[in-house]
């Protein structure tokens, strides 16, 4: 009876631990995310938490596998995901910084005639809102 008794606080012992370990990897995943968001918001001075009504009313869908957009799941465009903050270039022409990102978005086509990617003609302040969501979802 003893040894039952042993067997059943180890074991809620091992249990409450393991809930303990899995609460503090998920708070060390919330913060690390908010961190992410909080600096891209910082660098491209927009707001990420804004940016999906205004890609979803533009038209990013149609193009783009976008993280996190409802219906993003187009074929013609590059895939926007976490890979987007470690590129190289964007649109194969500009250096991926914050700015170049933000002018892609805005007159892609003034940049380079020749892309399937439209001038969107959005505001500056819409298009540093969804450089800032796809810089955050690495």
């Amino acid at each position: 009876m003893r040894s039952d008794l042993a067997r059943l606080i180890s074991g809620a012992l091992a249990a409450i631990l393991l809930l303990a370990v899995a609460v503090g990897a998920a708070a060390l995943w919330t913060d690390r995310r908010e961190r992410v968001r909080h600096e891209s918001d910082v660098a491209t001075g927009g707001v990420g938490a804004r940016a999906i009504p205004i890609m979803t009313a533009n038209g990013c869908s149609g193009c783009h596998t976008i993280p996190g957009v409802p219906g993003a799941q187009g074929q013609v465009g590059p895939r926007l995901d976490g890979s987007l903050a470690g590129r190289v270039y964007i649109g194969g022409v500009l250096a991926n910084n914050p700015e170049n990102l933000i002018r892609w978005i805005r007159s892609a086509r003034e940049i380079n005639p020749h892309t399937a990617m439209p001038s969107t003609r959005i505001t500056e302040q819409q298009a540093r809102d969804i450089a800032a969501y796809l810089y955050a979802l690495r």
